[in-house]
């Protein structure tokens, strides 16, 4: 692959590079002329992406919340490499459901992988980090800043992560390291997180046909990593919901509760156990939910691909207000929370440590 090579001989780790984001963003690491070592659950799902994206990268089948396991795996890496100059941060799951209906077993899963997994890769890199006066470059979310009804374990998981980052670039500074630390907070993304995501409803959550492309989130991972900046809240409408919940708390929390009702009048079942206790089986970088570029901080280098944009998030909005006058009924009752034992859960028999 051939880019502009920003990144040449650069030595990077990309965790949850077997899907979505992270997949999307190994292609663009690796067009800017990185060395790449991939991280992930899944050992076939990694070894056939690198096949497809034709990229010669050292493939770490681990599970993030085995701390012995990524220290070795990070070790394996630096081996190979001589160094870590870059550690790329995007492992995470989801649980869908309210508080009382999801599974414990699955709440505490989504915080171990999408928190605990975090801070496990980034101890074991951070003494090479120092030595190299790397980077640490984090996919966060909106929902790190933000509440989300439905998906509390993950929107707690984020905030712990921001919080822990916030405060290790503190501890960093003191420390003279010379270690940045950037964060990138995208909002709704076409990745397979939604179809992958547990459901303790037993239903998929109707997804809002409109989204980013994971290539907006993809490019602003490698531009903060080349000019890091602490954190960037990706996209005009993603950054227009952060206002709103900051000055007008009750309005955005309305919203939430809107949104909340569309999420749960899904009618696809789910599949279970989802993605918390399974490895992905390939790898996949968008769900087919309708995306499109940032009109804001999106490839916009030129007029034409700014009003390409623009033009898809007009089609977009046109696709939310028909759905939402057909489930406008949905829209203004209030849900009823499944009751009975909790769906989903840690399998009884083995299951397969991994993280996406």
């Amino acid at each position: 692959m051939t880019g502009p090579g920003r990144l040449r001989g650069k030595r990077v780790l990309i965790t949850g590079a077997s899907s979505g984001i992270g997949l999307d963003a190994t292609r663009l690491f690796a067009a800017e002329g990185a060395r790449l070592a991939l991280l992930a659950r899944g050992e076939a799902a990694l070894e056939e992406a690198v096949r497809e994206l034709a990229v010669d990268a050292v493939v770490l089948a681990v599970d993030v919340t085995d701390r012995a396991a990524v220290a070795d795996a990070v070790e394996e890496a630096v081996a190979r490499f001589g160094g870590l100059d870059v550690l790329v941060s995007n492992a995470a799951v989801g649980a869908f459901g309210h508080l009382l209906e999801v599974d414990p077993d699955d709440f505490d899963r989504v915080v171990d992988v999408t928190f605990g997994g975090a801070v496990n890769v980034i101890r074991a890199a951070l003494p090479h980090l120092r030595e190299s006066r790397g980077a640490i470059v984090v996919t966060a979310s909106l929902l790190s800043r933000v509440p989300m009804p439905s998906w509390s374990s993950y929107v707690a998981a984020k905030h712990a992560l921001r919080g822990f980052l916030n405060s290790l670039r503190v501890e960093e500074r003191e420390q003279r390291s010379g270690v940045r630390i950037a964060m990138v907070h995208p909002g709704i993304v076409d990745t397979p997180f939604w179809s992958y995501a547990s459901s303790a409803t037993g239903r998929k959550p109707r997804v809002v046909p409109e989204a980013y492309s994971t290539r907006v989130v993809a490019r602003a991972l490698v531009e903060t990593t080349v000019t890091p900046r602490r954190e960037v809240v990706l996209g005009g409408a993603t950054l227009a919901f952060d206002r709103t919940f900051l000055l007008a708390r009750g309005v955005a929390e309305q919203v939430l509760v809107g949104f909340d009702r569309w999420l749960h009048s899904g009618e696809q079942r789910s599949s279970d156990p989802g993605a918390l206790w399974r490895a992905t089986e390939r790898p996949q970088i968008e769900a087919g939910i309708p995306a499109r570029d940032s009109v804001v901080t999106g490839s916009g280098r030129g007029l034409r691909a700014r009003f390409g944009a623009a033009a898809n998030l007009v089609r977009h909005l046109r696709a939310v207000t028909v759905t939402a006058v057909a489930l406008r009924h949905a829209l203004r009752l209030p849900l009823r929370e499944r009751r009975g034992p909790a769906l989903g859960g840690k399998p009884a028999g083995p299951y397969e440590r991994a993280s996406t």
